[in-house]
């Protein structure tokens, strides 16, 4: 099979009947010339220096070379040259916590909000890396498995709403178990996982499971949203607009708090770093950075093979026609 790189200077091969078409037509008005200028009987004598044949021949080279010369310009592609790609990296999963905890405004605009935000960043900044995504409240999904594709990664992550999780509360630990679960089949030296919660846990034990990622060589860098004095839970209608906040049973309104000591205890416990919304503010830079500096492993190797340009071969053979046009 041929392929062309620049396929555009094909185009330039409708030039060539065009001149061929011009050549037929003016020695066609110069043989009707010819016969009004001198007997027929005459024109083999007065034209006794000049080989029609040639002439011919020089043209056909002449075409046959430009036809060449286009095709070389558009890069005739063919045969296949064996590569081999690798390429080095982390593994890292990000889990977010999409309970209803994380609407609270006291990080701006959100918590999930500002959490998405902030993940785009950090896939972005790890490009050429696998990143994957969990997400989690009562039960936990993989939204995007471990991918090179951040363009992908971006689009489930911009997809996540508070719907994405079929079950309400928030089981961090069983997250957890799931995302050790999914790191541990990845042959990568460092393998992280980024949890992004305001760390209020309903059920599961976060600092045991935690151990087990330790066990298992998986650094768990954790990330608080929200205030320690707590915030209230906005309730909105379908256009967006507020229509109060969750109470609970007995009509008192909701506040939820971060749990830092828990998310701290995590990071500890898998020698990686714990960073806590201050005052509303949120910059996951110090884990960025945290990461850059881990051990970065062959996370594929791959044989492929491309279509080797072949231009070389038509210019030559262009360059030896017009030579022997020349010489004619």
């Amino acid at each position: 099979m041929i392929k062309f790189g620049s396929h555009e200077w094909l185009y330039l091969l409708a030039i060539v009947p065009l001149l061929v078409l011009l050549f037929w037509l003016f020695n066609k008005e110069f043989a009707k010339r010819l016969e009004k200028f001198a007997d027929s009987s005459l024109l083999p004598k007065l034209l006794s220096g000049a080989d029609r044949w040639k002439r011919f021949l020089k043209f056909a080279l002449l075409m046959t070379s430009l036809t060449v010369l286009i095709v070389a310009l558009a890069r005739p592609q063919f045969g296949v040259e064996p590569k081999e790609v690798k390429r080095v990296g982390i593994d890292i999963l990000v889990m977010l916590d999409i309970s209803l905890s994380m609407a609270a405004e006291d990080v701006a605009p959100s918590r999930l909000a500002k959490a998405k935000k902030e993940i785009e960043r950090l896939a972005d900044t790890f490009a050429g890396n696998r990143v994957g995504l969990l997400v989690f409240a009562g039960s936990s999904g993989v939204e995007c498995p471990l991918t090179l594709d951040i363009s992908t990664f971006k689009m489930f992550l911009n997809s996540i709403s508070f719907s994405s999780a079929p079950l309400s509360g928030t089981d961090i630990s069983g997250a957890m178990k799931k995302g050790i679960t999914l790191l541990e089949q990845s042959q990568s030296k460092s393998k992280v996982i980024v949890l992004i919660t305001d760390g209020e846990d309903n059920e599961g034990n976060p600092a045991e499971t935690a151990r087990e990622a330790a066990k298992k060589k998986i650094r768990i860098y954790t990330v608080g949203l929200g205030s320690e004095t707590g915030a209230p839970i906005p309730i909105k209608d379908n256009n967006g607009d507020l229509a109060g906040y969750k109470k609970d049973s007995s009509g008192n309104t909701v506040f939820t708090r971060q749990n830092s000591d828990a998310l701290n205890e995590v990071a500890n416990i898998t020698d990686a770093l714990f960073i806590s919304s201050s005052g509303g503010v949120f910059n996951i830079n110090p884990i960025i950075e945290s990461i850059r500096a881990l051990e970065k492993s062959d996370i594929s190797s791959t044989k492929f093979t491309t279509y080797v340009d072949r231009f070389q071969w038509f210019l030559g053979i262009a360059l030896i026609l017009l030579a022997v046009e020349i010489l004619i």
